[in-house]
């Protein structure tokens, strides 16, 4: 009898009765510990190290609740360093330095990062190529942002962004 991982159908070898033909299933070592960690509780950070780009997680008040090491990367950002900070202070945007406070400027109200979050949150509804740039004390960064729901988050997909400025 062949052993197949239920989850990912990789061919773990053989079981009697040898001659059965028939197949039975089980399962394989990286799928007991993906699965294990998740049903003992993954932490957000632990959750987000898995994706190979760079990714970001906000809840509704555009606070940062986890960012993976990509995403610190590409954002020149410790990704510990950043839980429970509103995004502009996150990203280190110079107008979060403003009276008011991130979310509080008169120039937040066109800021690209803000404005995908918010949207997804109240909406559902995903975005993709949202071209941002970020106003930093170093100079403009731009971005290229795509957002989806998660239960009550918004998880945001961070990439470089071309080279024509867009507002943020």
């Amino acid at each position: 009898m062949r052993l197949v991982c239920s989850y990912c159908r990789k061919e773990l070898g053989t079981k009697p009765p040898l001659n059965d033909g028939g197949v039975t299933h089980g399962m394989c070592k990286p799928c007991g510990e993906y699965f294990g960690a998740q049903w003992k509780g993954m932490s957000f950070g632990a959750y987000l190290e898995r994706f190979l780009f760079p990714v970001v997680l906000f809840d509704a008040d555009v606070r940062v609740v986890a960012m993976n090491t990509p995403a610190g990367a590409v954002l020149g950002r410790e990704p510990g360093s950043v839980v429970g900070l509103l995004g502009g202070e996150a990203l280190e945007c110079v107008h979060a330095r403003l009276p008011g406070g991130c979310g509080k400027t008169v120039h937040c109200l066109t800021c690209a990062v803000r404005r995908a979050v918010v949207e997804t949150h109240q909406t559902g509804k995903p975005l993709n190529g949202v071209e941002a740039t970020l106003r930093r004390a170093g100079g403009p960064v731009r971005l290229r942002l795509s957002t989806v729901l998660e239960g009550k988050l918004v998880r945001v997909t961070v990439k470089p962004g071309t080279d024509e400025p867009r507002g943020a």
